[in-house]
């Protein structure tokens, strides 16, 4: 139990290393970035959940049957 939580503590301390020369300012502003980054990235994937939600309303208006599973062997 105590190694575990040694290993975990030393790996957040492996983590964080990189940013301890930065000033709080830099900090800030890496925080920022990220989360900008962070809201870029969810409006990407809104945009693709909605375009697959438009493909699969067209392909079940044209021909539904390319959605059925064909039926597998029996078991």
């Amino acid at each position: 139990m105590v190694d575990t939580k040694r290993l975990k503590d030393s790996a957040v301390l492996d983590q964080s290393a990189k940013y301890y020369h930065l000033t709080h300012d830099e900090l800030i502003g890496l925080l920022l970035q990220r989360e900008r980054e962070l809201s870029q990235r969810d409006e990407h994937v809104q945009e693709l959940e909605s375009y697959i939600d438009r493909l699969l309303v067209r392909i079940m208006e044209t021909s539904p049957t390319l959605l059925q599973i064909p039926p597998g062997p029996p078991k």
